[in-house]
């Protein structure tokens, strides 16, 4: 337990998490950010860490009141600040139209960071593990994602302040670890309803996988490994490529000159667009699928002009003289 504690620790210090700062935890009760809780409880006095622990009610079930009492409790017997956060999560998905889960997950996430920058927190810690790894990255390739985003959510998000320290670790071992410990923890009713595909994954699929390969969540740490450091090197190509021939960058719009386009090969220019409307999706949302991408990276091989192709987020691509425009359909 100490050597795991201790490569966690170095961990975050390599993720850039420096001597004195401040650290939100987002705890719901459950198993996996209870002990996280513990760790980081253990850890701070070494890096002098003040910590914060933020717990978000959706309103959802009916035993969510005694886990956050739950979670009052360990914060007491630790000695740390706790924050609970509420969201109406049913009628913000009525108003909505979208789905219980993704509605839950876009309000805890928002409610977390308004959280981490009301304390004055340098950034935002989950209790993701293994499992959830595995988890994500088979979901990931059934909606189609590419390389090396398939390799499942990253362990640092700097862009979000966000960190998720315990991928490495499994949920078993964190059980025990709080069985050991002798600390209680709660198990959300809501991990077993098979209407949610995450579950069903976690039930069915995940069990068939590591009875082929009893390493199966090691595997596919290793693949998160990878895809990281594949990650890096195309986000520092992208730069250099962008700083050779720059983008043309508008309040509502942005233009792949074709010079910058003919200069690489496809797998450059896809990943040119995806950033492109990642950029933009910051603003207007949506996410883009592989198969329109790549047709607009064919017609704009072929030469094909005044082309559009539509994406998520009401965003569209034109094609003009050898230039890619992104922008919303109606501003371009």
């Amino acid at each position: 337990m100490a050597r795991e504690c201790l490569r966690l620790e170095k961990s975050l210090l390599r993720y850039g998490v420096s001597r004195g700062h401040s650290l939100l935890l987002a705890v719901s009760g459950g198993a996996d950010s209870t002990a996280l809780t513990v760790i980081l409880a253990l850890l701070a006095p070494r890096q002098d860490w003040r910590l914060h622990v933020c717990t978000v009610h959706h309103g959802l079930r009916a035993e969510a009141d005694a886990e956050c009492e739950q979670v009052q409790h360990l914060c007491a017997a630790l000695r740390l600040p706790h924050h609970v956060r509420h969201a109406p999560v049913r009628d913000m998905a009525r108003a909505a139209g979208t789905g219980l889960e993704e509605t839950a997950r876009k309000a805890r996430y928002a409610l977390l960071d308004e959280t981490r920058q009301q304390t004055g927190c340098h950034w935002l810690l989950t209790g993701h593990q293994r499992e959830d790894l595995c988890e994500d990255q088979i979901m990931r390739l059934l909606r189609g994602t590419g390389w090396p985003a398939l390799g499942g959510m990253p362990a640092c998000d700097t862009e979000r302040r966000l960190l998720r320290p315990l991928l490495h670790l499994s949920g078993k071992t964190l059980r025990q670890w709080l069985t050991d410990w002798g600390i209680p923890w709660s198990e959300d009713s809501s991990n077993s309803d098979p209407a949610f595909l995450r579950n069903r994954l976690r039930h069915t699929v995940l069990p068939l996988l590591e009875r082929e390969n009893p390493s199966y969540g090691e595997s596919a740490f290793r693949l998160r490994q990878l895809a990281q450091l594949d990650a890096d090197y195309w986000e520092s190509t992208l730069d250099s490529a962008l700083a050779l021939t720059p983008w043309r960058l508008t309040e509502t719009s942005i233009t792949l000159p074709r010079a910058l386009l003919c200069a690489y090969p496809p797998a450059v220019r896809l990943r040119l667009y995806l950033r492109a409307l990642r950029h933009l999706n910051r603003r207007y949302g949506g996410q883009a699928r592989a198969e329109r991408l790549l047709a607009l990276d064919a017609a704009w091989h072929n030469s094909r002009g005044n082309t559009r192709f539509q994406f998520p987020g009401g965003l569209v691509a034109i094609l003009r003289g050898g230039s890619v425009t992104f922008g919303k359909e109606d501003k371009l």
